[in-house]
């Protein structure tokens, strides 16, 4: 009797002390996600996918209840993505700006800006060991997926402000190892108490009206029957202007972190393709009368079935 309570009692501490620690954990990452919404920053930083760099310069302001956000991708000339608000511009110097309605730009890490009650239900959050990153004296915070069809993410953040300074996106192989599909790591940061002039320009601006954009949506010539464990389809996925002409069905799904794009267009007679960009995969399905194309930030086996779900109406 005596070593049953003993054993219970066990148990109940180790169950508490991982509650404590879950808890702490959602704590920082809520201290994160508050440090990019609240201040006034500069920052660059790289996207490292096997050999390939991306960089962008990222600053962000708030001036009373305005905010603001400007992304700018050093490796694309011509292209810069504003953020004002709830309202995200893509200024194309050869092409017609596109505007689409969001609380974030979708380039930077939604990590960031999705609501802890609805990661809570995909992740489990540990506080890791301290190191310094880029100089800097950093938290480790470890976000393990519920699912092993998920990615893992390791996310390394400023002591001092609580700015997030890396993450990697970890798959889990067969053997159980973890390794980093993509690197997302800052290169340089300054942190402010006033919201800089070129921001304040920014925020001044006349921009294209968003109420001139109408974009008709593609016809649903298919059907979609499985979708991911924790997936739904948005119920009005924006549409792909460039490819919008060829498609015969779109849709967009998401779990409240992730989404992913299937879309169906007239079979080429191509054999099938699988490609990976860091954590991004595409696959295209591809038989006489139609092609399937998956993208999204799932393994290919996830994509390929998505790709076999889908026929004709």
């Amino acid at each position: 009797m005596n070593k049953v309570l003993l054993w219970l009692g066990a148990v109940l501490i180790l169950s508490s002390t991982v509650a404590k620690a879950d808890e702490e954990g959602w704590a920082l990452l809520e201290r994160v996600q508050q440090s990019v919404r609240q201040h006034n920053f500069d920052t660059s930083f790289v996207i490292l996918k096997g050999n390939q760099v991306e960089s962008y310069r990222w600053l962000h302001g708030r001036q009373q209840q305005a905010e603001i956000e400007h992304l700018v991708p050093m490796f694309a000339e011509g292209v810069d993505i504003l953020r004002r608000d709830s309202q995200v511009y893509y200024l194309l110097s050869e092409r017609p700006a596109l505007i689409t309605h969001s609380r974030f730009i979708k380039e930077l890490p939604a990590l960031f800006y999705q609501e802890p009650s609805r990661l809570k239900s995909l992740y489990n959050a540990v506080l890791g060991s301290a190191s310094m990153v880029d100089g800097r004296s950093a938290q480790l915070l470890r976000l393990s997926a519920h699912s092993a069809a998920r990615y893992h993410y390791w996310l390394w953040v400023d002591v001092e402000t609580a700015f997030p300074l890396r993450l990697d996106t970890l798959i889990t192989s067969a053997d159980m190892q973890q390794a980093a599909l993509e690197i997302w790591q800052v290169t340089h940061l300054s942190i402010s108490s006033e919201m800089s002039d070129n921001l304040k320009q920014l925020l001044e601006i006349e921009l294209p009206d968003a109420t001139a954009l109408t974009l008709s949506q593609p016809p649903q010539r298919h059907l979609l029957h499985w979708l991911p464990d924790g997936y739904q389809v948005v119920a009005e996925p924006l549409a792909i202007p460039q490819l919008q002409p060829e498609i015969q069905s779109y849709w967009l799904l998401s779990d409240g972190l992730h989404q992913i794009s299937v879309f169906v267009q007239p079979g080429q007679r191509l054999p099938a393709q699988a490609y990976r960009d860091g954590a991004l995969t595409i696959f295209v399905k591809s038989d006489p009368q139609q092609d399937v194309t998956v993208i999204g930030p799932v393994s290919l086996e996830i994509a390929q079935r998505l790709a076999a779900a889908v026929t004709q109406k």
